[in-house]
């Protein structure tokens, strides 16, 4: 079955994901440890410059841990769930700070020149940034703000207190370019968290799209029911007389317990569906009918259908679509394959209205007999009972057939 559509739809999709949160808190992973990569290339100098000021083991530990833990956390993320990253995101903010906070007690021969400033005060959003992936918007913004006020005592001890005012400048000039990056990423996993909200209530909704498409399937099972066995057994009840009540009688029973079985497994359905999967049902239920018929989108609509107008609509292209395949032939060569099948959904906000063409050999409806259930229950009757509905059937002999049923809000 090919699916086609016109320009103002947008039909719906649905993709199995691990998660869009998760995707984005992958990606920060990522752009963290190249960060640090690139961090770690600009402060070797200072790194070097420093050993002299700070105790050799501090910065060893100390240094390892801020470049290092970054690019441990990368190659475990395509393995890790989000709870996972958070957490190590979490414990890597804690331990930066820690680094950070240790430099006081690790600082033994100062002062350090004035133009000279301790590495770990330059790279306070590899801090930053991994709080917020970790904790709630609150915590990471308090966070920052502590990170950078920090940095104005760690200047002032650097240099013996010999200027002050840019000590608390630098400080201030961290506060914005920290806040943005901690912007991005908390509007980042906002948009993700919203994304697998709606995905996750798209997979309800095409849950019940489901249930709505194997109520459908009850119904055809219902109808075949009573042509095979309901009208059946009143046929033998009727000229009982003639024949073997026993058999009438079980025949009877036989059937009767079927339509318990059917009642027993009854679905239950909303009372509305939205319409992207009313589509998607619809389609689905062509393709399981034929894979030859041509499916075509017209318009859009965002008001949800009744459950039982959508169950109908949906059974009656169905219907209508295997009787085609039945009936409608094939070409003066009798290739059956080239018929031509095509179903048309028109959607607007005042109803919808599907229509099923072939151009295969037709029919005079006039000759189909009044017990045809396919045409007179499945399709006619089903539909017209409903308020609002309608279906009608046009054929003739060698000119093909279409069906049309619709539903006006």
């Amino acid at each position: 079955m090919s699916i086609s559509k016109t320009p103002n739809h947008v039909s719906p999709t649905f993709r199995e994901e691990p998660g869009a949160e998760l995707g984005v808190v992958r990606t920060v992973t990522l752009v963290l440890a190249a960060a640090a990569i690139m961090f770690l290339g600009l402060s070797l100098g200072s790194l070097f410059d420093q050993a002299a000021y700070v105790i050799p083991l501090w910065q060893v530990v100390a240094g390892t841990a801020v470049f290092g833990t970054p690019v441990i956390m990368a190659a475990a993320a395509p393995w890790s769930s989000l709870r996972q990253l958070r957490i190590l995101h979490g414990a890597y903010a804690v331990t930066f700070a820690t680094a950070v906070v240790s430099w006081i007690p690790a600082f033994v021969n100062g002062p350090m020149p004035a133009d000279a400033a301790p590495w770990t005060v330059g790279l306070t959003a590899l801090g930053t940034v991994p709080a917020a992936v970790a904790w709630r918007s609150s915590a990471a913004w308090i966070y920052l703000l502590a990170s950078a006020l920090l940095i104005a005592p760690i200047r002032i001890i650097a240099d013996g207190g010999a200027d002050p005012s840019l000590a608390f400048q630098f400080a201030l000039f961290t506060v914005p370019v920290c806040a943005a990056f901690t912007a991005v990423v908390r509007v980042a996993m906002s948009a993700g968290r919203e994304v697998d909200v709606a995905t996750s209530a798209a997979r309800a909704s095409s849950m019940r799209a489901a249930a709505l498409t194997a109520r459908g399937e009850e119904q055809a099972h219902l109808d075949a029911l009573v042509h095979d066995e309901v009208i059946a057994t009143i046929f033998a009840a009727a000229g009982a007389g003639r024949s073997d009540s026993a058999s009438t009688r079980a025949q009877a029973a036989r059937t009767i317990a079927r339509l318990s079985e059917l009642n027993d497994a009854a679905t239950n359905v909303p009372e509305l569906i939205h319409v992207d999967y009313f589509v998607q049902g619809l389609a689905s239920s062509i393709t399981e009918t034929t894979d030859a018929a041509e499916f075509v989108i017209d318009g859009n609509r965002h008001a949800p259908l009744p459950s039982s107008i959508a169950s109908a609509l949906i059974e009656a292209t169905v219907e209508a679509l295997r009787n085609s395949v039945v009936h409608a032939g094939g070409d003066a060569r009798g290739d059956i394959a080239a018929v031509a099948r095509s179903v048309r959904l028109s959607l607007s906000e005042a109803g919808v209205e599907i229509t099923i063409n072939d151009d295969g050999t037709g029919f005079d409806p006039a000759a189909v007999p009044a017990n045809r259930l396919g045409i007179m229950v499945s399709i006619l009757g089903r539909v017209n009972a409903l308020a609002g509905a309608s279906a009608t059937v046009w054929s003739e002999p060698n000119r093909g057939t279409q069906v049309t049923v619709g539903w006006v809000q």
